[in-house]
């Protein structure tokens, strides 16, 4: 199972990696069953933990300069579900204009081929200064029509790199849009970003497609300000739990590609039952030819 993690530089994917890891490592609790992952490579457990070890003492971990990818092991009930591997492609991949990221993305689309999932970041910075000025509330009214255009600008770039993803491919990969910094929005604005995102994004919302889509908000806690790369409030609070939705994209994506067929003493359909009953509306909202949808 391959499951390719992208978003534009400063999206905050780094972060939600190494929360993510800690998240699942602590394991995730469903109707008395627990699914976990780990690193299979224990060098790359140090580096994820203390990625997360570094946010807890107030300082934000530097956004990926290489493209890295993750081996984990899927347990249920400490049982072996199979092996997956994360494709966390460093944001100038997809953004930059120099020869090595040229190269890079050439190789991103050749993974997209194998892969089970396609999750996107979507910056919530971004996507909030994209919004038309009477969606913002009091707080945000200060965002000015040029950065709205350059976020609008960043959304529609990533329309044009799904767009050639969708060319590319003979298949629908599953896609799921991650809204990240859910902790700035207001319900208000964060229904009105969705809408956006619908409509400066028709490939992936388009009623000719068969295209299975999600799309969430994650957080990774409370008062997580960014002064010059440290986290200068007192009253932070990082979510290391399933409280910020952060366990949710990996789960719907590894539900794309689990084999029933698996020699495990376990009920793999009732795990995927049980997992979906996870993504309530108020927390994932599906999508499939351009309309609303009920993933069973």
């Amino acid at each position: 199972m391959n499951i390719c993690l992208l978003g534009l530089s400063g999206s905050g994917k780094t972060c939600y990696l190494y929360t993510m890891s800690h998240v699942l490592a602590n394991g995730i609790s469903i109707n008395g069953h627990t699914i976990s992952a780990t690193s299979t490579d224990r060098r790359q457990q140090l580096r994820l933990n203390r990625g997360i070890e570094q946010m807890a003492n107030g300082i934000w971990p530097d956004g990926s300069t290489d493209t890295i990818t993750y081996s984990f092991d899927l347990k249920v009930d400490g049982c072996s579900m199979g092996e997956f591997t994360i494709y966390d492609y460093r944001g100038g991949a997809l953004d930059g204009m120099s020869d090595n990221d040229m190269d890079d993305a050439e190789e991103l689309f050749d993974t997209f081929e194998d892969s089970s999932c396609i999750t996107f970041l979507i910056d919530g910075d971004t996507l909030l200064a994209a919004l038309d000025p009477q969606y913002l509330e009091t707080e945000h009214s200060n965002i000015t029509f040029q950065s709205q255009l350059k976020a609008r600008h960043k959304i529609n770039y990533i329309e044009s790199l799904i767009k050639e993803c969708s060319q590319r491919l003979d298949n629908n990969v599953p896609i799921l849009l991650v809204i990240t910094k859910k902790d700035i929005f207001s319900d208000n604005e964060l229904t009105a970003g969705q809408e956006l995102l619908r409509n400066l994004l028709p490939t992936v919302f388009s009623k000719h497609n068969d295209m299975t889509v999600g799309i969430t908000s994650v957080t990774l806690g409370r008062n997580l300000n960014n002064d010059h790369g440290k986290i200068t409030n007192r009253q932070v609070t990082l979510y290391l739990n399933t409280k910020g939705n952060i366990h949710l994209p990996v789960l719907f994506a590894l539900l794309q590609d689990l084999d029933d067929d698996i020699n495990v003493p376990i009920d793999v359909e009732e795990i995927r039952s049980l997992t979906y009953k996870l993504f309530t509306p108020d927390r994932i909202s599906f999508y499939r030819g351009g309309r609303k949808a009920v993933i069973l």
